[in-house]
């Protein structure tokens, strides 16, 4: 439902004041900040229909309005203006990101801090699901008949080794023309594509070759299995500080949600699809341990390839001009940074 000039400048005036002050807006005020030059009583009639539309809320009976995620996503679809981050702030966290090292985990690690401390909330960084990471190479080593090696190379230098059983009848020349096979039809692509792909070959292979590829197959599934991702958090102590401490009982919901982490992954991962930035209202969500918080998200990426999310999560009421540059800035940093590792070098170490 779109609203004309009248009602829209009522509600993001209402809202701007609440993401500045966090206390109901009264028509006092939407009077006296507003452009339209009207009464008090003139804007109570606006206020009553954003009511009713469902922009705004009447926490108490005496009490100004609220905004509403509705209300919110409006202004942020609508009206929101970003600040520019000055160049000291995109130097700060190149400088935060480098001084690890080309070490995966502790540069994820470091993006969470710097990312905490520019924004003032508690943030996350997903680490890459393992299904968008290629496929490098594929080796297999006879250890005895009906008994192979198999050493899975991935992207980045994680190497995963299994001892699998295979046919009494296969021998070493055999594994050798199987992974050339397999590394011809596969290297380069991510392991999606190697899933679909290894499927669609068994159905053609000889017989002999299907117990190789199914076991194959088994390995990347329990090596890249997304269970194992982590989640690396910073800032809680944020939720501490200022006029939103939240009530014990959304703490508790909060903290229930981190810790469990498979819902944030569910929503994290949404983020990365979209390939853009997202904004995720709790309410809209329907997540009762996020209702009264936003998820700030946007992917970063390796050689095209959206891999992992740089997230912050922090009050409805936030300074979306500022936290929405930091976090796309932070995730834009991070891929630079990921892509001059493995540019530069053989690989870097991703099982953190």
């Amino acid at each position: 439902m779109s609203l004309d000039k009248r009602k829209t400048d009522v509600l993001l005036t209402i809202v701007k004041n609440y993401i500045l002050t966090g206390q109901p807006v009264g028509s006092r005020t939407v009077s006296r900040d507003s452009s339209l030059e009207l009464s008090p009583a003139s804007i109570r009639n606006i206020m009553s229909d954003l009511s009713d539309e469902g922009y705004i809320d009447q926490p108490h009976t005496s009490a100004g309005r609220v905004p509403t995620a509705r209300g919110i996503r409006f202004y942020l679809d609508s009206s929101l203006e970003i600040e520019p981050l000055p160049g000291e702030i995109q130097d700060k966290i190149k400088s935060a990101l480098t001084s690890v090292g080309p070490d995966l985990s502790q540069t994820l690690s470091q993006t969470c801090k710097i990312l905490s401390s520019l924004s003032g909330q508690i943030s996350l960084v997903i680490t890459p699901s393992h299904q968008l990471i290629r496929w490098q190479q594929i080796d297999f080593v006879l250890l005895r008949p009906g008994l192979v090696m198999s050493i899975l190379v991935m992207e980045g230098g994680m190497v995963n080794n299994k001892v699998i059983k295979v046919d009494k009848e296969i021998t070493s020349d055999d594994l050798v023309r199987f992974s050339n096979y397999l590394n011809e039809h596969f290297q380069g692509k991510t392991l999606l594509h190697v899933r679909a792909g290894i499927l669609a070959q068994m159905r053609k292979a000889r017989k002999q070759f299907e117990n190789l590829y199914e076991n194959a197959l088994r390995l990347a599934r329990e090596s890249f299995e997304d269970t194992t991702r982590q989640v690396y958090v910073e800032g809680i102590h944020y939720l501490f500080q200022g006029t939103d401490f939240p009530d014990l009982g959304k703490m508790r919901e909060l903290f229930k949600i981190l810790e469990e982490k498979s819902k944030l992954l569910k929503l994290l991962d949404k983020t990365i699809e979209s390939k853009n930035l997202s904004i995720i209202l709790g309410q809209e969500q329907k997540l009762d341990e996020l209702s009264d918080f936003t998820v700030i998200s946007s992917p970063y990426s390796l050689r095209d390839d959206n891999i992992g999310a740089v997230s912050i999560i922090g009050p409805t009421r936030m300074n979306y001009s500022k936290i929405v540059p930091a976090v796309d800035l932070t995730a834009k940093i991070l891929s630079q940074l990921l892509q001059e590792i493995y540019e530069n070098s053989a690989g870097f170490d991703m099982r953190g």
